[in-house]
């Protein structure tokens, strides 16, 4: 059986590795396609420079990723809508995985970081 919801979860620290936040940023998570990004959601960083995401898998859906169920995810960090971070692109996270020993699901929860924001 297939989840229709997923959670993502970034931590953000500075170059110093303490965590990065603060309410003027906001983080983006996005899904790469061919022609147009989906947008999965928006957030703000907690005081320990983690942002949460949820999604359903049609957010993920789009006329250039018909049938997708492996988005290609980035995040992108933005202080009053100007860019400030911009993270490498995650290629078919896979939230489908299952055990191999007990076929059930694995994890509809996927981490990622620390990433390091110099802004």
């Amino acid at each position: 059986m297939t989840a229709d919801l997923f959670k993502v979860i970034a931590r953000f620290e500075t170059a110093e590795g303490q965590p990065f936040f603060g309410s003027e940023y906001k983080v983006v998570l996005l899904d790469r396609d061919r022609l147009l990004d989906d947008k999965l959601g928006s957030t703000s960083l907690s005081k320990d420079g983690t942002a949460e995401f949820l999604f359903s898998a049609s957010d993920i859906l789009s006329i250039d990723s018909i049938g997708e169920r492996r988005p290609d995810i980035y995040f992108v960090i933005t202080e009053n809508n100007n860019e400030v971070f911009r993270s490498e692109i995650f290629p078919e996270v896979d939230f489908d995985a299952t055990d191999p020993v007990t076929g059930r699901q694995d994890d509809v929860t996927k981490e990622f970081g620390p990433f390091r924001v110099t802004a």
